[in-house]
């Protein structure tokens, strides 16, 4: 497999590939639309409007089916990457297709329900688009090549140097950075993991103190100096493992409201079929 391959994204998959079958697709039907020419208003009644309406539920059960096939790790990013370019394309496809299914009549039955959900799942599915193009890239640059163990044990190191060489310096020091070592932490509420800025850490109020208080003992005593590199390396690494966390909410926050509508859709789509052939 070439390197372009590897490195290609989902969007552009095989150049375009399953665009361009998603637009042929529309365009086929599309075309049988506008030249159906049946008995009374454009329905999803009629045998264009079966058709089409069978395309959408078909489209719907196989996008749905993805969010199984995605975990399916030893299928390979190569495979994964095709699956997630299709269910891209042909969501918005479906959109169109199920807006010609049911001939433009939207009313307050259980028809537009399944309608409504389709178009929130899309839309939910267009922001899902712009997360994943965006912040798996964010993640990866900001680990730097650690993952989330290794630089919690990264910090341990750090938190151990630090309490050893605060030994020896002012009762102030040690006690600032016994506190950075026992009560600094990654996560926390929801809030804290989606906005890391609201954390109040005690590592950087102990490096704020070092480089405010005792930053002119640095040219008498080294071991302030020592500390103050390690706190601010201390302090860039909590940076990037909150980030992290920031960034794994909010994929996971997507994913509340988008496979809930996608069950919703599922429900919603079982009903409508009910119904229609149970008045049939």
């Amino acid at each position: 497999m070439s390197q372009h391959n590897v490195h290609e994204s989902f969007l552009l998959y095989r150049s375009l590939k399953f665009m361009w079958l998603a637009i042929a697709l529309v365009f086929v039907c599309i075309l049988l639309y506008v030249l159906h020419s049946p008995l009374g208003e454009p329905s999803g009644s009629s045998w264009l409007g079966y058709t089409l309406g069978c395309i959408s539920a078909t489209l719907v059960i196989w996008l749905s089916w993805f969010g199984i096939r995605k975990r399916q790790y030893a299928l390979g990013t190569t495979k994964l990457k095709v699956w997630l370019s299709a269910h891209i394309y042909f969501g918005l496809a479906l959109v169109v297709i199920a807006t010609l299914h049911s001939g433009f009549q939207i009313g307050w039955n259980i028809h537009s329900v399944a309608y409504v959900l389709m178009l929130l799942t899309v839309i939910s599915g267009i922001f899902g688009i712009y997360i994943y193009a965006r912040y798996p890239k964010l993640m990866t640059k900001n680990r730097a090549g650690l993952s989330m163990e290794e630089m919690m044990g990264q910090i341990s190191e750090l938190d151990q140097q630090l309490l050893e060489e605060g030994q020896r310096l002012p009762e102030e020091i040690n006690t600032a950075l016994l506190k950075a070592a026992r009560e600094t932490y990654i996560g926390g509420n929801i809030l804290e993991k989606i906005s890391p800025k609201r954390i109040v850490c005690p590592t950087t109020e102990a490096r704020n103190l070092m480089e405010t208080k005792f930053a002119d003992m640095t040219l008498h005593d080294q071991g302030i100096s020592k500390i103050i590199a390690l706190l601010a390396k201390k302090t860039k690494l909590l940076r990037r493992a909150r980030r992290d966390v920031q960034i794994k909410v909010i994929l996971r926050i997507w994913l509340f409201f988008h496979i809930p509508l996608a069950v919703g859709l599922l429900g919603a789509l079982f009903s409508h079929v009910l119904a229609v052939f149970f008045y049939w």
